[in-house]
């Protein structure tokens, strides 16, 4: 298990900007407290996105809808990578190619793609248990795919 410092996720939760709350507030129907929350997990993500493996489930879809907002803010997104992890921290989806294989891998057997997916979210389950704790894997796992499924993100969209 690669291993993260505990004190760099403590100063990633320290980031707040004004900014981005207010965007993400003029884009969903959402509370400045739930974009607040919702910025912190994707802060959270951020920090066990450092480890291979990590990806966006449509479970958190929520968190992707938040990343993608802070990178409008160019300037101040590319601040905070330098600060938080040296680097510019790119958000990268998946290319063509990776779609055509898993609409290829589905198509062929969609069980053993199926099972491919699950053993995938597994890691992702560990590793977000391992780094962050019990209650972001229920929030993100359980609550967050009820509260922020894709029907409820298009409905939440102003």
């Amino acid at each position: 298990m690669q291993t993260l410092e505990k004190e760099q996720l403590l100063r990633l939760l320290e980031f707040e900007n004004e900014d981005i709350l207010s965007r993400f507030t003029d884009m969903f129907d959402l509370s400045e407290e739930e974009a607040r929350d919702i910025l912190q997990e994707t802060l959270k993500f951020l920090y066990i996105s450092q480890i291979p493996g990590t990806f966006i489930p449509d479970d958190l879809l929520i968190v992707d809808e938040m990343w993608h907002n802070m990178i409008l803010f160019s300037p101040q997104y590319h601040a905070f990578s330098q600060k938080h992890f040296q680097k510019y921290f790119h958000h990268v989806p998946a290319s063509k190619k990776e779609k055509d294989d898993r609409k290829r891998s589905l198509d062929a057997d969609p069980e053993k793609a199926r099972q491919d997916y699950l053993d995938k979210l597994q890691v992702l389950i560990s590793i977000t248990y391992d780094h962050l704790g019990e209650d972001t894997v229920r929030k993100w796992f359980q609550e967050y795919p009820e509260k922020y499924s894709k029907e409820r993100i298009k409905a939440l969209r102003k």
